[in-house]
């Protein structure tokens, strides 16, 4: 018995616990996450969505958009969750126990988070898979299975290093940043090239969309990070300062890749990143890139997966987590192969319905309430029920009923408010384990 435990400490996969708290000993740079958080943000769907604002709107016009989605919105509410998650030492999931109950933590949160993760990660690998099959000369549209195998391998090479876990991750990202930047460089020299910067600088079409409705698409890519950006912020030393730079690796990298589709996408009309390359005549090595600098977004998306699968199975080991990712990644191969980047517009919708709606719960109660302490609470909390249901159907309405404003910035308001008017009612009412002495009047 004691042989194996000290296999699984000495063991890579052991060294990454699922549900306990990161020791202080444990905790690194804040160049670690920043790195990750940089790496989470070259993904496929920031291009597309780039290349969807340069459909509406002008270069200066973008500029703005992504200032106010992303030095705004997008830091403030990753830096919450950072801070929560390097104050806690816990992953999302686990954090959710406090506010929403150990069993909601698990029926609601931790499925949510492992569906949507699991969610994106497919669409990723999807769109992968086509820009391999495009380097390979395989018409990914007509010929299916070798489109699929195709994508099967890039899965399982997305998925190796986090189910190693956190420390082979980061090594991921140190390569795969830099690389991603190549990405960036060389996608404004082939528009420059092909399109021309009097095109690109004098580009005013007409808007299919709001500037609001802009800003909500922008921030629909990245809102996931309300909630779960405590499963890398763990890693992180518990201080405010530590916590205000690192979502800089979101903010930073974004902005520049939000641009860069726009640019790309100027001239070509087109949506699909893949399709934009080929016409943009982007050499192999550039496919090659897309691929390594996706597989940083992956990794998030994998991990966070497996981590809150783990949660709602109660697995505690880093064996478990490992197996589980796996196991999460199988299916999710599955649902890409199945074509789930036809759902991409809807997808990102309920995301950003979603997220914010937990995400309002959790702050309102780690700060508002229980005063940045954290401790398990056993059984449901229907306040939070309450609010999480209320702030869905209040942006739900906003954002396909009556659209109007920021439908997941309203949501997270929503969210957050009647959570805190239901709890104090609550407390008054009928107290319980939830409303106990933590509960500030």
């Amino acid at each position: 018995m004691k042989n194996e435990v000290n296999t699984e400490k000495t063991s890579m996969l052991g060294k990454d616990p699922a549900l306990t708290p990161i020791p202080e000993n444990d905790r690194q740079h804040w160049i670690t996450p920043t790195m990750i958080f940089g790496g989470l943000e070259f993904t496929i769907p920031v291009l597309m969505v780039g290349a969807s604002l340069s459909a509406s709107f002008g270069l200066g016009k973008i500029f703005l958009i992504l200032i106010i989605a992303l030095f705004v919105f997008q830091w403030l509410g990753n830096a919450l969750q950072g801070y929560i998650g390097a104050k806690t030492g816990l992953p999302s999931s686990v954090i959710a126990k406090t506010s929403f109950g150990t069993v909601q933590a698990k029926l609601i949160v931790g499925l949510t988070i492992f569906i949507v993760s699991l969610g994106w990660w497919a669409l990723q690998t999807a769109v992968a898979g086509n820009a391999i099959a495009a380097m390979f000369g395989i018409d990914y549209k007509h010929d299916w299975l070798a489109w699929a195998i195709v994508t099967t391998v890039a899965g399982l090479l997305f998925a190796a290093p986090s189910i190693i876990g956190y420390g082979s991750m980061k090594w991921t990202d140190y390569l795969a940043v830099p690389s991603g930047l190549l990405l960036i460089v060389g996608g404004i020299y082939l528009a420059l090239k092909n399109t021309g910067w009097q095109t690109i600088a004098s580009w005013s079409p007409e808007p299919s969309m709001t500037i609001m409705a802009a800003i909500s698409l922008v921030i629909g890519v990245n809102v996931s990070q309300w909630v779960i950006a405590s499963d890398y912020t763990r890693y992180a030393k518990p201080t405010w300062k530590d916590n205000f730079i690192i979502p800089s690796g979101i903010v930073l990298i974004g902005f520049p890749l939000f641009i860069v589709g726009a640019i790309m996408s100027v001239g070509v009309g087109d949506p699909d990143i893949v399709n934009v390359m080929m016409n943009l005549g982007f050499p192999v090595w550039g496919f090659l890139i897309l691929w390594l600098a996706t597989w940083t977004s992956q990794l998030v998306n994998n991990y966070s997966m497996g981590l809150a699968l783990a949660n709602v199975l109660n697995v505690t080991s880093g064996k478990g987590r490992a197996l589980l990712t796996f196991i999460g990644t199988i299916i999710a191969i599955i649902i890409a192969l199945m074509g789930i980047l036809d759902y991409f517009t809807d997808f990102l919708y309920l995301t950003a319905l979603l997220y914010p709606a937990i995400a309002g719960v959790m702050f309102a109660d780690f700060f508002l309430i229980r005063k940045r302490q954290w401790v398990e609470i056993k059984g449901w909390n229907w306040m939070a029920t309450i609010a999480v249901v209320t702030a869905v159907m209040i942006g739900y309405y906003f954002q396909y009923v009556n659209p109007m404003g920021l439908p997941a910035v309203l949501s997270l308001f929503v969210s957050i408010v009647v959570y805190l008017i239901a709890m104090k009612v609550k407390k008054q009412v009928a107290p319980d384990q939830f409303t106990g002495n933590n509960l500030s009047d």
